[in-house]
């Protein structure tokens, strides 16, 4: 096992910490290993002190195939499996050593075997990650390939159709959404490798995967535009009525700061849980006001029961009872909010004074109010 230097220095460091405790002058540590098509053996793996010679194997030392009264063998074992082993050497001629000194290396080996399990640990979950990663790579590239050929055909529709506005506007919309898969993917393939997140990602699925182009342009519009588009979409298939404000302030026009992608996240979030929840009939939309944005749905009103547990994580209400989902769509839009210096309400439970023209004016059934730090956006 190829140890890095991270780990040789954490086990120097515990070895160190014994000093020259109790007439304690050398502690070695090896690590059981076996290659292939050969015997097990022990592989030197820190020593205290740090010697300029170097120590011989275990199987061919001479002197350590005769016992010593000043030397000692602890088992570095993790359960049933064994590790390595510390060596101790002291300036002791006693066969007895003291309580306190056996207590103490006894820990040590115990500490060493902990620390020594950790790192097989983490070198497998590495070797899991990179194997991840490889198969991600391939998939990534092998989907590329028919998204072209569906960008070709949907060109080749459009000439087809001619002057059909209606029929052409399909598939213009097919090329859109297309284009967001095309922006997924390049998003995945940044995030298959080593990089710094703007933001803290949650340990929840993500609807949305996050930007990582520090280069490209980015606007409340631009982030939202695409999703809209889907829900009105949505909504004409079926059969609903869709409403969405086509005003955007200025603040929605200026560029913001990576981190607050997760708007996006968030009102997708809360969209979806609209059209899979409500009745069919029921109205949907969104509307954006001065510091948010409010997304409304006209279906049966959640209950006053319901109202003060649908942001706690894995509950789910009764329109939800049938269908499938996870119950941490609204948990995960709140703290996406929170995170970013936001709050996520519902209207009906957590009235807010600066809102309540616009619910009144609305008269919606239920009302999300997405509050954004408006002035902090762009910095």
């Amino acid at each position: 096992m190829k140890l890095s230097v991270q780990f040789q220095d954490l086990i120097l460091k515990q070895l160190e910490s014994f000093g020259c405790f109790m007439g304690i002058k050398h502690l070695i540590v090896y690590f059981a290993s076996a290659k292939e098509d050969s015997k097990a053996g022990f592989e030197l793996i820190s020593q205290w002190p740090q010697l300029e010679r170097s120590l011989l194997p275990v199987d061919d030392d001479p002197e350590l195939k005769v016992s010593s009264p000043n030397r000692r063998w602890y088992p570095i074992q993790d359960k049933k499996f064994l590790i390595g082993v510390l060596r101790v050497e002291t300036d002791s001629e006693n066969e007895e050593w003291p309580l306190i000194l056996d207590s103490r290396l006894k820990a040590l080996s115990n500490s060493l075997a902990k620390s020594f399990a950790i790192e097989i640990e983490r070198q497998r979950k590495d070797e899991e990650i990179n194997n991840l990663r490889s198969q991600v790579s391939v998939v990534i590239h092998q989907l590329r390939n028919p998204l072209a050929a569906l960008t070709t055909y949907a060109k080749l529709l459009i000439k087809r159709f001619g002057e059909d506005d209606d029929a052409r506007e399909i598939v213009e919309r097919m090329l859109t959404e297309q284009n967001q898969i095309n922006n997924y993917i390049n998003s995945f393939e940044q995030i298959n490798n080593n990089i710094n997140f703007p933001i803290e990602l949650s340990e929840e699925r993500l609807l949305l995967p996050p930007n990582l182009d520090k280069s490209k342009r980015v606007t409340i519009k631009s982030l939202l535009e695409p999703i809209l588009d889907r829900g009105k979409a949505n909504a004409k298939l079926q059969k609903r009525i869709w409403t969405q404000t086509n005003d955007w302030p200025d603040w929605t026009l200026e560029n913001i700061s990576l981190k607050y992608i997760v708007i996006s996240e968030i009102i997708a979030n809360l969209l979806e849980n609209a059209f899979k929840y409500t009745e069919k009939n029921a109205e949907v939309g969104l509307v954006i006001i001065d510091s948010g944005f409010l997304i409304f749905d006209n279906g049966k009103k959640i209950s006053k029961l319901e109202q003060g547990k649908i942001f706690e994580k894995g509950v789910r209400g009764i329109a939800s009872k049938n269908k499938k989902g996870s119950g941490v769509g609204l948990y995960l839009a709140r703290k996406l909010a929170r995170q970013i210096g936001g709050e996520l309400y519902l209207c009906d439970q957590d009235g807010n004074n600066k809102i309540n023209s616009f619910i009144r004016e609305l008269q919606k059934t239920n009302i999300f109010y997405l509050e954004l730090p408006i002035e902090k956006l762009n910095k």
